[in-house]
């Protein structure tokens, strides 16, 4: 069994800037770590080299619409039952849980009147899917970015994008922006000159495309982790019953905590759904009391163990979180 190096301070520095600024100049971030941009990159190759770290582009939290799948399968059918939807570039994440219902997804739509035809592609028509749950949401509260968060705050605002402008309603998000999409979900990093070329346009327009989505809140980019190996073995998956008049309070709270990776408000018995990574049982025990403290009235309809992680955001992952492979994350799969 290999035996990867552990992530060293710097690593999770590095790591913590990138989830903060993913296309930030090995330059700019080299004066806030204070370490030469020669290194950074070095650091960052090796990273990504042995599957430790890697960057995409996600569509924006707000933004993000579609549905959370459970579904209950045979026994002995549902790593198998996992791996087909983990191959629809729809779905974004998939994974095995304790509990009824073994699988859930997170599928993306760019617009939910096709959600019907869109579930009808991506749900396999398989005699050993005894169940399945659809649990709709129109935005996302929190868990599409997320952070390590240990640089200092000085370092955090160095390192933090410049604010700009609010764009115009005629640079969302559509799907003439399908090919950009699909290269950045490769490398978030790549350059706008290499962009260009893949693309056949000037790395001028990459570039000014890529900043009026951005500042129009359509677009995110991500850097994500091994996670066993930065230290969250595992994750939960929480059905939450929130009083409908404290819903979008608490989940910007809860979206904003470093162990959320989804938090949205759903259509389903229980009203919101909150995935968390956890590093123990005790530290979902924390999450557990943080959630009642922040409201007494909710109630936690249901929680699963994450067992087996088979995909964050297009990446196919070996158990230890490393990238097995990588289905682009493709929200326009409908064809809308």
């Amino acid at each position: 069994m290999t035996k990867w190096k552990r992530p060293d301070e710097l690593d999770l520095e590095l790591v913590d800037a990138l989830q903060l600024n993913a296309r930030a100049p090995w330059q700019d971030l080299a004066g806030a770590l204070d370490v030469s941009p020669m290194t950074l990159a070095r650091r960052w190759d090796r990273l990504t080299g042995e599957g430790l770290a890697w960057s995409s582009i996600s569509v924006a939290a707000g933004a993000s619409q579609g549905a959370v799948l459970e579904l209950d399968c045979a026994h002995g059918s549902a790593l198998e039952i996992a791996q087909l939807l983990a191959q629809k570039p729809n779905v974004i994440t998939v994974a095995l849980t304790s509990g009824d219902f073994g699988i859930y997804a997170l599928m993306l739509t760019t617009d939910l009147s096709r959600l019907s035809a869109a579930l009808d592609q991506t749900i396999p028509m398989d005699p050993r899917i005894l169940r399945s749950r659809v649990n709709v949401f129109g935005s996302i509260l929190g868990g599409v970015t997320w952070r390590e968060g240990i640089m200092s705050r000085q370092r955090t605002e160095q390192v933090r994008p410049k604010a700009g402008s609010s764009a115009s309603r005629e640079s969302l998000l559509s799907i003439q922006d399908r090919p950009l999409f699909l290269e950045l979900a490769g490398d978030a990093r790549m350059s706008y000159v290499a962009l260009a070329e893949n693309l056949g346009t000037s790395a001028y327009a990459v570039k000014r495309r890529v900043n009026r989505l951005i500042r129009a809140g359509e677009i995110n980019f991500r850097c994500d982790i091994a996670r066993p190996l930065f230290g969250y073995p595992t994750a939960a998956f929480l059905k939450l019953t929130v009083p409908d008049s404290n819903t979008r309070r608490f989940g910007t709270l809860a979206g904003a905590w470093k162990e959320t990776r989804f938090c949205a408000e759903v259509t389903s018995a229980a009203n919101m759904i909150l995935i968390v990574s956890v590093r123990s049982l005790e530290h979902l025990h924390n999450v557990l009391q943080r959630i009642y403290a922040a409201d007494s009235a909710i109630e936690v309809a249901d929680r699963r163990y994450v067992l087996n992680q088979v995909k964050v955001y297009g990446r196919l992952l070996h158990p230890d979180g490393r990238p097995a492979g990588h289905v682009p994350v493709d929200p326009w799969l409908d064809g809308s």
